[in-house]
């Protein structure tokens, strides 16, 4: 009895004894295979996880490309902003940092604790892109997880000038509009790396041993325009959307010969450097987005299809029947009008009637071709994001009126940049040019990477026919609707439009889309300028009347700025003129006059003589200069005649210029300040001193450079800066 009690104590303490060993087992091999899962299988994951603890990989942002005009002025390079993040991790004294920002940087302290406190991260931004005079002090606090950043950002060398045509980055240096987003592939170039390490306080700092990418920098683009033609089409729009209350207004200017974009504008505009809620509407390039009923200007189809078909020639006779043509409401109505017109004065005093009559000799077939031929219906494809296409139905969607309507400008949506490069084709003898704006992208070394080419797309009417065209168009500056078009001294081609807008379905007898298009030298076209008003109210709506004289004074200043000469040469025709066309330089039996003020007598003189003009010399006092020796050392103030008048081969006046001189050259000057004079006395302060001068802009000096005071010997270049009224 005894013997079997012992036995089954013994029993009981192996089982448990077993028992503790297997679950010693069972807990050794689950700890086991936790440290193999950990140690083998998940051993990646939890490297990454551990790398995070005291790495960081950073990226680093290549620079932009640059942005150029034509002269290469830049328009838009990169700067870099301070952004400031934190490793909420690391951070150990949250309430301190978050009341530091706040009491600098204007948000609530709340606002920067919740980003402190954002789970599941390593890298937070508390604030971005901030001016570094802002965080002046903040960047040498030394908190634990607190990081300062130098980001990239772009600066627009002239505010809101082109600010369109350039469009703007985000935050991460990405193109949202314009260029910036159309070429933002080109612009971006390629992102780097580098890999960052903690110290025992969370600060990073570069770690040597691990690889590091360096960024490669974007490609630099070169544009079409020229800055100082924009900055004179930005002026006149402002002054023309103020003077008139105009909902918007909207230009471009183009080479004829080559279909590159002078400059291109539409108010209100914006400034990218300083962008504010209100600005929302100057986004957006009204010259390719916008579409309107273009009304007579859109009378070129009839006129150049009527022509190359063989239906009116210049001397035709139109009969009207008594009948014109208006809208009113949505429908035509008739007026009086003669039982006859002459298509010339149909042309000039824009002839509804006439127009209506010559599209239905025509056909809906035809008329749809030409229209279609001059780009209408289609984008024009130039590199700006945006470009609508307008709208042009095709004869099997024609009602009853439609062909009556197309006649004069109405049923069909245009925009801007359409109507110019229409214009442009009759301009350039019938070739339709492709319209672009990109001249070629450069590679950090400077090295051409691609180059646009003017484009031929089609031979729309023949040279004849264009010539015909462009005579009629100059007798409707001269005696017609755009006399308020007219330039002294040289001839302009161009058409008027005044079209109603539709307003609730009706068309509104009180708002009206005013236009004006015109080209010059009309006897040999090389620049063309469209102006189209939104919506005037200042109760004058006529596009002959607020539209021309807007044309007008575009054109002055550009001649102002481009004599006729200067602008025959391919720095603004785009290649060479010789390749271009064997008639691009004026007439070989007339003669322009020549710009000559603000040059070097010595440079005068040798443009004179290569033209064979006869010249005279007087002082400011009147004393006539005979003796040309230190000529280098004068410069011309006035002349006469006046720069870009025509005279007749066999006719050449004798041209009278007044000088004045600068001292030695050898002499080092003082640069003068020269901010806040008039462009006149800066320009004749800077000449007396023999300086070469660069003008951006109009109106008084904002700015110069080299800043006053610097030394210089005469005849280096000093850039000067106008305020251009915006």
């Amino acid at each position: 009895m005894t013997y079997f009690i012992k036995d089954t104590t013994a029993v009981n303490i192996r089982r448990r004894t077993n028992l503790l060993l297997l679950l010693f087992f069972v807990l050794f091999g689950i700890i086991a295979f936790r440290l193999f899962s950990i140690q083998i299988l998940d051993s990646e994951k939890y490297q990454i996880s551990a790398r995070k603890q005291y790495e960081s990989k950073i990226i680093l942002y290549p620079s932009r490309g640059l942005i150029f005009d034509r002269n290469m002025n830049l328009l838009v390079s990169n700067s870099f902003n301070v952004s400031i993040a934190a490793d909420p991790n690391m951070v150990t004294k949250p309430d301190e940092i978050a009341q530091h920002l706040a009491s600098r940087l204007g948000q609530p302290k709340e606002f920067y604790l919740e980003k402190l406190s954002t789970p599941n991260t390593s890298f937070v931004y508390l604030e971005r892109k901030i001016d570094a005079q802002k965080i002046q002090g903040l960047d040498t606090l030394k908190y634990d997880g607190l990081i300062i950043l130098k980001e990239p950002t772009r600066v627009y060398n002239y505010n809101q000038l082109a600010s369109q045509i350039l469009g703007l980055t985000n935050n991460e240096n990405d193109g949202l509009s314009g260029i910036e987003k159309t070429l933002n592939d080109q612009l971006s170039g390629t992102e780097g790396f580098m890999i960052m390490k903690r110290d025992g306080k969370g600060n990073l700092r570069p770690a040597t041993e691990f690889p590091r990418k360096e960024p490669v920098k974007g490609n630099n683009v070169v544009l079409t325009i020229d800055i100082n033609i924009q900055r004179i089409v930005e002026e006149e729009l402002y002054r023309t959307a103020i003077e008139h209350k105009a909902a918007g207004v909207r230009s471009v200017v183009m080479s004829v010969k080559t279909g590159e974009i002078l400059a291109m504008s539409s108010y209100p505009t914006f400034d990218p450097s300083h962008i504010r809620p209100a600005d929302t509407a100057g986004f957006r390039n009204a010259v390719i987005t916008d579409q309107f009923e273009p009304g007579s200007t859109f009378k070129l189809i009839t006129v150049a299809a009527s022509l190359e078909e063989g239906i009116t020639n210049i001397n035709s006779i139109i009969r009207t029947e008594s009948e014109s043509y208006g809208v009113t409401g949505s429908q035509l109505t008739n007026v009086n009008s003669p039982e006859s017109i002459s298509f010339q004065k149909a042309v000039e005093q824009s002839s509804n009637s006439g127009m209506i009559k010559i599209a239905n000799v025509l056909g809906k077939e035809k008329f749809y071709k030409y229209s279609r031929d001059f780009g209408f219906g289609i984008p024009t494809g130039i590199e700006l994001t945006g470009e609508s296409s307008g709208t042009l139905k095709r004869p099997i969607d024609f009602l009853p009126q439609s062909l009556d309507y197309l006649a004069i400008g109405y049923q069909v949506s245009v925009t801007t940049l359409q109507m110019a490069a229409a214009y442009s084709c009759v301009a350039n003898n019938g070739m339709y040019m492709k319209p672009y704006i990109v001249m070629k992208e450069l590679n950090a070394s400077g090295e051409t990477e691609s180059e646009n080419k003017p484009i031929e797309i089609r031979q729309v009417v023949s040279p004849n026919t264009s010539k015909i065209i462009s005579q009629l168009l100059t007798g409707v500056v001269q005696r017609g609707t755009g006399m308020e078009a007219s330039l002294d001294g040289i001839l302009v081609a161009g058409k008027t439009g005044t079209a109603q807008k539709l307003v609730d379905g009706s068309y509104s007898s009180s708002h009206h889309q005013s236009s004006f298009i015109g080209y010059f030298p009309a006897d040999n076209p090389i620049i063309l300028i469209a102006v189209v008003i939104d919506d005037p109210g200042s109760g004058v709506y006529y596009g002959g009347k607020i539209s021309a004289p807007v044309f007008k004074r575009i054109a002055t200043k550009i001649l102002d700025y481009k004599s006729i000469d200067e602008l025959y040469n391919p720095v603004i025709t785009g290649r060479d003129q010789m390749k271009v066309d064997e008639n691009l330089t004026s007439n070989e039996d007339e003669v322009f006059i020549p710009k000559l003020t603000y040059k070097t007598l010595q440079d005068a003189i040798k443009i004179l003589n290569e033209k064979s003009f006869s010249y005279k010399v007087t002082d400011e006092t009147g004393k006539e200069i005979k003796n040309n020796e230190g000529n280098e050392k004068m410069f011309v103030v006035l002349q006469n005649p006046s720069p870009n008048l025509k005279y007749p081969m066999n006719e050449k006046p004798e041209v009278a210029l007044v000088v004045s001189g600068f001292e030695n050259k050898n002499e080092e000057f003082t640069l003068p300040d020269i901010t806040g004079l008039s462009l006149r006395n800066a320009i004749n302060k800077l000449i007396a001193s023999g300086f070469e001068i660069e003008i951006n802009g109009s109106g008084a000096v904002i700015s110069q450079y080299p800043p006053a005071g610097t030394s210089l010997f005469p005849g280096a270049k000093v850039v000067i800066y106008c305020d251009q009224n915006l």
